[in-house]
């Protein structure tokens, strides 16, 4: 089940969050440093401002949240995540086509995301296109991808 966000699920969300990122091997190498940049990204604070100024959904699964997605108004998804464990189960999916309709009916033209190395198969797969060459920011390294919405 896809539902909005809320303020009580951010423990869970933060969960699902690191449990996601310690399992990308393929952008951080186990390299620690690397991993402790995204994670300290993520604490309550910053994930309660985020969910109050910009759209999100989390995906349930067994009454515990198992997926997460964050967007901003411009259509830049801002955050994904999906356990593990969850992984391969159609959840990212769902959640990023929910995400894509609720922008599609605010008007919104395009949707755009740094994404992983991890990540970037599943955005191809949905239609995502690289927008330039890859760049080094923050400790990992992303593709600038866009999908215009019709």
């Amino acid at each position: 089940m896809i539902r909005e966000s809320r303020i009580e699920d951010i423990p869970e969300i933060i969960q699902v969050i690191h449990e996601s990122i310690r399992s990308c091997v393929l952008d951080h190498q186990r390299n620690e440093s690397n991993i402790q940049i995204w994670l300290e990204k993520t604490n309550q604070s910053n994930l309660l401002l985020w969910l109050l100024y910009n759209d999100s959904w989390v995906y349930i699964d067994n009454n515990r949240v198992v997926g997460f997605i964050l967007v901003d108004d411009q259509g830049v998804i801002l955050l994904n995540y999906i356990c593990p464990e969850m992984q391969q189960q159609g959840i990212g999916k769902a959640l990023l086509m929910n995400m894509m309709e609720r922008m599609h009916i605010k008007k919104v033209k395009k949707i755009t995301l740094d994404s992983t190395q991890t990540a970037l198969h599943f955005y191809k797969k949905h239609g995502f296109k690289p927008k330039h060459t890859a760049d080094v920011t923050s400790a990992q390294t992303t593709t600038h991808l866009v999908k215009y919405l019709s």
